[in-house]
């Protein structure tokens, strides 16, 4: 398969505060099979998305999807990442860069906070 994935997260100074991605990166691939997934990140740790289309690219890769793994349609996801895709258009001309949308309100992650409530106020989300 020619396709790879970019989950893109924020990033932090912490290390282990991105293993989370990286983990999540882990998960995506055991859905999806034989594809490659690539946990990249905007800022403060790398690879950063540049950083992670050019390793896609070099192992022969000519379509990548970039999901961006932000709740919020801020100024990442708005200005920052569609400006860096297009500078990687550029740079790569022969590569399709597909982006997704953000994570956004979706019922799926309100069951998983459903969740996280429960597990430390059991008695205040009803079943």
């Amino acid at each position: 398969m020619d396709t790879g994935i970019i989950l893109l997260g924020h990033g932090s100074r912490i290390p282990e505060a991105n293993q989370h991605l990286k983990l999540l990166a882990g998960q995506v691939r055991e859905f999806l099979g034989d594809v490659r997934v690539q946990p990249c990140y905007m800022m403060r740790t790398h690879p950063d998305l540049l950083e992670g289309i050019a390793m896609l690219v070099e192992e022969g890769l000519r379509q990548i999807v970039v999901i961006p793994m932000f709740f919020c349609n801020g100024l990442h996801v708005q200005r920052d990442i569609p400006e860096l895709l297009e500078a990687a258009r550029e740079r790569f001309p022969g590569v399709t860069l597909i982006y997704g949308t953000n994570l956004g309100a979706d019922r799926r992650i309100a069951e998983v906070i459903v969740e996280r409530i429960r597990e430390v106020a059991p008695g205040v989300v009803s079943q």
